[in-house]
């Protein structure tokens, strides 16, 4: 009853009798027996925690008085960081669980799932008395534990403090959500021992590119947990797809524009192009929009696209936006502002490191510069920005030598400042190399933005 005795203490700071507050409590009271089939079985302590998040997202008086108590305001917080989300739960569409695990001096708790037909949001916390700085490695298996899930999964939040909500994010391509799902959660201190004096940063900055990155040893964590998380068929067979299959010419090169996935938690663009192309497309930019101009985005936290498991293209074939499933939308269209491709001859790049002497660059990609360590190059490229405070990946993590023998990249760093205003510098170690030459793998050749934004009819 912890919840229901806060969300008591949160309306005597309220003043209950505030006209705009009284409103948004009956509208949600109202919005409550409409859904009441999703909260039956929850019990009362529960039905405040989702009355909660619906008053957090329309009501002022109250995301203000939030503030003033910790787990209330963390629970805002970790509804709010996508839009999807939050409009997600403003429609009642969560599953609560209250999943609580110990091992040793950690407690894990997964609060609360939004899962529809293709995604699940985990929401989940670490605590302790003794580490203050821990964070999770995530592993989704089958309900049966023997395999790994043909899925893409990410954690969306790093460095949360102890008790606050992080959420990990599980897509499903091909294949729609199972009835259930085992997630593994190894868990790391990241902190430094009370009593102890933080660990010496090496004379040389580069020491740490060559430091092994395969992944912590089994005495490197300090607890484990591993959660069934069961999904209410409710949410799972939930989703809309509109079919599209109209041909798109984007600067000289073809796509066709397949399908539009419609979900509570996101929208998918589903694309395929066709084999005469002289480009993989690595990016598109686009959004979505009602009659009203009601804009919904693409993704920027998180998965925004995945690759083809056809081996035939290396294009991406499926890209994410905000959701417009909880809005009565009449018309709906794709707008498409511009693409990022990749050319066919340009999936390898030739650089000397000793001379700075390289093939063709990506479009304002320049050679910024290479310097020798005894376990091997960094390699330096300079890139613009597209945004202020924004970097993105210019090289893949893989590279050769003049044979052709492939390396993996185990790091990388960008951000830093360059005389030229407006660029950045992305540093990476190419680890245990010693030859002069090399090949690089660039992420993109050009960036392509539209003079006049096409605009497909999705419904």
């Amino acid at each position: 009853m912890k919840r229901l005795e806060e969300y008591n203490e949160l309306l005597q700071e309220l003043d209950i009798y505030n006209k705009d507050l009284e409103t948004s409590l009956e509208r949600a009271s109202q919005r409550y027996r409409r859904r009441n089939r999703y909260i039956h079985s929850l019990g009362s302590s529960l039905t405040v925690i989702i009355l909660f998040v619906f008053l957090v997202n329309v009501s002022a008086p109250v995301a203000e008085a939030c503030s003033k108590i910790p787990v209330l305001r963390e629970l805002a917080a970790a509804v709010t960081f996508s839009p999807s989300l939050s409009d997600a739960v403003d429609n009642d569409y969560v599953q609560p669980l209250g999943l609580i695990q110990r091992d040793g001096e950690v407690e894990a708790t997964i609060a609360y799932l939004i899962v529809d037909q293709k995604q699940v949001n985990v929401f989940f916390s670490l605590d302790s008395d003794v580490y203050t700085e821990m964070n999770a490695h995530p592993i989704v298996k089958s309900a049966d534990g023997t395999s790994t899930t043909p899925c893409s999964y990410s954690i969306n939040g790093w460095d949360k403090e102890n008790g606050e909500l992080n959420c990990i994010t599980i897509d499903f391509m091909e294949e729609d959500v199972p009835e259930s799902l085992i997630l593994k959660l190894d868990i790391m201190d990241y902190g430094t021992p009370s009593g102890e004096e933080p660990v010496p940063v090496s004379e040389n900055v580069y020491d740490a590119y060559f430091e092994d990155h395969e992944g912590p040893e089994e005495e490197d964590y300090i607890a484990h947990f591993e959660f069934i998380l069961e999904f209410d068929p409710e949410f799972t067979e939930q989703g809309q797809i509109f079919t599209v299959n109209q041909d798109v010419e984007l600067y000289g090169q073809m796509i066709t524009i397949e399908k539009v996935e419609i979900y509570p938690t996101h929208m998918r663009v589903d694309i395929s192009d066709v084999p005469e192309n002289t480009a993989w497309l690595k990016a598109l930019h686009f959004y979505v929009e009602t009659e009203n101009r009601q804009r919904f985005d693409m993704v920027g936290n998180g998965i925004t696209a995945v690759g083809s498991t056809d081996d035939d293209t290396k294009s991406m074939v499926s890209f994410r936006a905000d959701s417009a499933y909880f809005y009565d939308a009449k018309k709906l269209n794709l707008v498409i502002t511009g693409a990022e491709w990749l050319r066919k001859d340009m999936e390898k790049v030739y650089v000397n490191l000793k001379t700075g002497k390289t093939d063709e660059l990506p479009e304002n990609v320049s050679f910024a510069y290479a310097k020798k360590h005894e376990n091997g190059w960094i390699l330096a490229m300079q890139a613009p920005k597209r945004k202020e405070d924004h970097t993105y990946q210019v090289l893949y993590n893989t590279f050769y030598d003049m044979d052709g023998n492939e390396y993996e990249i185990n790091s990388w760093s960008s951000g830093m400042e360059t005389p030229d205003e407006g660029y950045f510098i992305e540093e990476v170690p190419l680890k245990d190399y010693h030859e002069d030459e090399v090949w690089v793998c660039p992420t993109f050749s050009y960036v392509w933005v539209s003079e006049d934004p096409i605009s497909i009819q999705i419904k």
